[in-house]
């Protein structure tokens, strides 16, 4: 399937769901389908790229999972993550990509710690795409955190307490996580669930929600070339009312 590099989003987010499932399906355990979630994300990361998208985020764990999951499996996860770290460093060396994450890293084993500092030190001069790791990620928290990042700065006086109407979209954004990350184009869900389940709750107001009931391990290049399909297909109005007789006159009648 072909597309202009105009249709193209610039930003794709995916909350990749699905995994247990997965391997419960096939009577796995469950540390099977993380390392097949794996194997999708590297194969998706690099059609994105190949496809011209800036940038990628992916839900890789929420904090939700990260404080209620099994300690054993979430020492797995940690292992998993390192692994990836490391070995991936080819692959986005040799497709210019940047890796970045968002969430709270602080209680990470120190391994997995240095593994993730080493690639993003790494990857850091490159420029074909971003792609970024939720990890022990929640939006709530991020919000939150920005809230207080904020009433910081007007305490201490670097904004001014008498200007608060001055606090636009804009500056509220630049205490977010990633102050760098644009909203996303497209968000994917995967496992036919329909929610953002805590996922980038600011940055998604206006993007496009596509979801496949597909698990994460089974979602193949055909399935995102579906979604941006549709995605095209789609008429962006960002709230905004679009008159019916314009619109017709135009040829676009569809999209949300």
């Amino acid at each position: 399937m072909k597309f202009s590099p105009e249709q193209i989003p610039a930003h794709i987010a995916f909350i990749m769901d699905g995994n247990g499932r997965w391997a419960r399906s096939r009577s796995f355990l469950r540390q099977r389908g993380y390392e097949e979630g794996a194997v999708s994300l590297r194969r998706i990361t690099t059609h994105c790229r190949e496809l011209g998208v800036r940038e990628t985020t992916f839900f890789a764990l929420s904090t939700e999972n990260y404080l209620r999951r099994p300690r054993r499996e979430i020492s797995f996860l940690m292992k998993l993550l390192k692994t990836y770290l490391v070995k991936e460093r080819a692959m986005l060396m040799d497709n210019n990509i940047r890796l970045t994450t968002i969430g709270d890293i602080s209680s990470f084993p120190s391994d997995v710690l240095d593994a993730l500092h080493e690639t993003r030190t790494l990857s850091a001069g490159n420029d074909g795409m971003v792609m970024r790791l939720a990890l022990n990620y929640g939006s709530r928290q991020e919000i939150i955190n920005a809230v207080r990042a904020l009433c910081a700065d007007v305490r201490e006086g670097r904004l001014d307490p008498d200007r608060i109407e001055d606090i636009s979209e804009d500056v509220f954004s630049a205490y977010l996580a990633d102050p760098q990350m644009k909203d996303p184009d497209l968000v994917i869900r995967t496992a036919g669930e329909y929610r953002l389940s805590n996922f980038l709750l600011w940055q998604s107001s206006y993007s496009e929600l596509w979801i496949t009931d597909e698990l994460w391990p089974d979602f193949e290049v055909e399935h995102l070339e579906e979604a941006l399909d549709a995605y095209v297909r789609r008429d962006r109005k960002y709230g905004a009312v679009v008159d019916s007789t314009s619109r017709e006159a135009s040829g676009n009648s569809g999209g949300i």
